[in-house]
């Protein structure tokens, strides 16, 4: 019975991940601190492109637009600073239908009965922010 808990606890752990992509086209570099790590909106003077980044908030436990936006730019500043980019172009922001899927589990005991209960359902009408970007190396 607690084998069954502690795998449903995994996968909801598991279901909270923030999904994020990152696909190199250019030359990684040693990773930095993603405070270092600054946001362009417009292309600027030297740089060179190292990957594209896709992030989404969903899993951030972020409330409301700018807390989503917020969760989103951090996203791409950590995935930007593990490939050594010292900067993200932001390419694109869009809001994206949760998914999200949620397990419940219950136990009880009542006059020498213990009772188990499992229940797996969806949110619906919730949104996540996503983003788009272009992790930079720009040139001193």
């Amino acid at each position: 019975m607690y084998n069954v808990l502690i795998t449903l606890l995994a996968l909801l752990l598991v279901g909270c991940a923030s999904p994020t992509s990152t696909t190199l086209v250019g030359e990684k570099r040693a990773a930095i601190a993603p405070e270092q790590v600054r946001i362009y909106t417009e292309k600027p003077e030297n740089y060179e492109p190292i990957a594209l980044l896709s992030v989404t908030s969903d899993g951030s436990w972020s409330f409301g637009e700018q807390a989503k936006m917020d969760a989103v730019i951090r996203l791409l500043k950590q995935e930007a600073a593990k490939v050594g980019a010292n900067g993200v172009l932001l390419q694109a922001t869009a809001d994206q239908r949760d998914n999200s899927i949620y397990v419940g589990t219950g136990v009880g005991r009542y006059s020498g009965n213990v009772g188990l209960s499992v229940q797996l359902g969806r949110v619906f009408g919730l949104t996540d922010k996503t983003a788009e970007g272009l992790a930079i190396y720009v040139k001193p």
